[in-house]
């Protein structure tokens, strides 16, 4: 017959052991705290690349036709409201214009992707800049990213997209599959929410930042 020390110490190492058995085993199979912060690391990692731009500028003039067309760019979508012009502008001006140019003597279409929902801003903006385009886009779900490049007849890798926002233009560019330009807003002002919005996209801006420049 054991001592009753004996037997309390036995009893306890069986119920540890078997814990730890239990533990790692069916639905009692759990992580440690260490093992489970290591086991996110690749998710975060996977989730933060969709809010990543390939390629950052402070607008749209920092990018250049000999640059896009250097890495093999053909087509150019572009965001239009606070990338292009600042929300409210009716028609491209002259330096735009140019930008265009400058973009079509490299070999490189622009095309304005614009969530706007009103069907006159995008046409009547879009044909003053004699740009093909299509409004009211739905970014960042991808089916009118597929449909431009499928109008110009271009490759995934033949094509970027340039905006001003993380959540539409950048994120709908990754899960398209094509490289995005993140360049900074025009103007913030006269909506709070997109002061909102800014400050939401902080950090994945400041990840982009560490990518490379046009």
């Amino acid at each position: 017959m054991k001592k009753r020390g004996e037997a309390d110490s036995e009893g306890a190492w069986s119920g540890e052991k078997a814990a730890s058995q239990g533990s790692q085993s069916g639905s009692g199979f759990c992580l440690s705290r260490s093992e489970s912060h290591r086991a996110s690391w690749p998710l975060r990692s996977v989730a933060t690349a969709w809010f990543r731009a390939r390629f950052t500028a402070r607008d749209i003039y920092e990018i250049t036709g000999e640059a896009l067309a250097r890495r093999g760019f053909q087509l150019l979508l572009a965001d239009l409201d606070n990338t292009l012009v600042p929300y409210g502008v009716p028609l491209p001006d002259e330096k735009l214009k140019a930008w265009r140019d400058d973009l079509a003597a490299h070999g490189v279409t622009l095309f304005v992707l614009s969530n706007n929902r009103h069907e006159a801003r995008p046409r009547i903006f879009s044909e003053a800049l004699d740009a093909p385009y299509i409004g009211h886009a739905g970014k960042p779900k991808t089916h009118s990213f597929l449909k431009a490049m499928e109008r110009m007849g271009v490759t995934k890798e033949q094509t970027a997209i340039v905006g001003d926002q993380v959540f539409t233009d950048v994120l709908g560019g990754n899960l398209a599959g094509i490289s995005a330009i993140l360049v900074e807003p025009i103007r913030l002002a006269g909506n709070p929410g997109r002061y909102l919005r800014y400050a939401a996209e902080v950090p994945f801006r400041l990840l982009s930042k560490k990518g490379e420049r046009l």
